[in-house]
This record gives C-alpha cells, sequence and structure tokens, in this order.
C-alpha cells in the first residue's frame, strides 16, 4: 500500500514542541499542539501556561529571529495564563 501525503494533506496532534530562547529572562518555550498551551519556563525556574495560543502564534516565536521580543510582543499581555 502506498500513501502520497503533501504537507497541507496532514494536520499535526498530540504532538509536543519546545523551543530553546535565547533570553535572559526565559529559558524553554514548549508548545502543546492538542490544546493549544504554551508553556514558558523562565530562567527563575517558573512556569506559566497561555492558554488558547493558536498554532500560527507558535509558530512564528519559531521562526522569529529574536524570541525573547516576539514572547514580549505578541504573548505576555494577549494570552490568558497560570503558573504551573
Amino acid at each position: 500500500m502506498k500513501f502520497n501525503l503533501s504537507p497541507e494533506s496532514y494536520v499535526k496532534s498530540n504532538v509536543d514542541a519546545t523551543v530553546n530562547v535565547d533570553s535572559t529572562a526565559i529559558e524553554t518555550a514548549t508548545y502543546d499542539y492538542t490544546s493549544e498551551a504554551l508553556t514558558l519556563t523562565f530562567a527563575n525556574g517558573n512556569k506559566y501556561k497561555y492558554s488558547r495560543v493558536p498554532r500560527f502564534a507558535f509558530h512564528g516565536l519559531q521562526e522569529a529571529a529574536s524570541k525573547g521580543k516576539f514572547i514580549n510582543n505578541y504573548i505576555l499581555n494577549t494570552y490568558n495564563f497560570e503558573r504551573v
């Protein structure tokens, strides 16, 4: 059996992705594609989970030249969060 899948023919699900952030304040950003939750781990060890973050926002973070600036400009004051 042969499958011919183009990139547009599937959707990521049940996948977590982590980005190392080159920032003095934030160490990592982990995204859960299933729940659309973005968890930021700060340099001081605190973790915050941001809810209902669309995939395009995480993809923007992945591609951003400055991850810290992207997080400050588009995540921190935009989405609801809780400390975890």
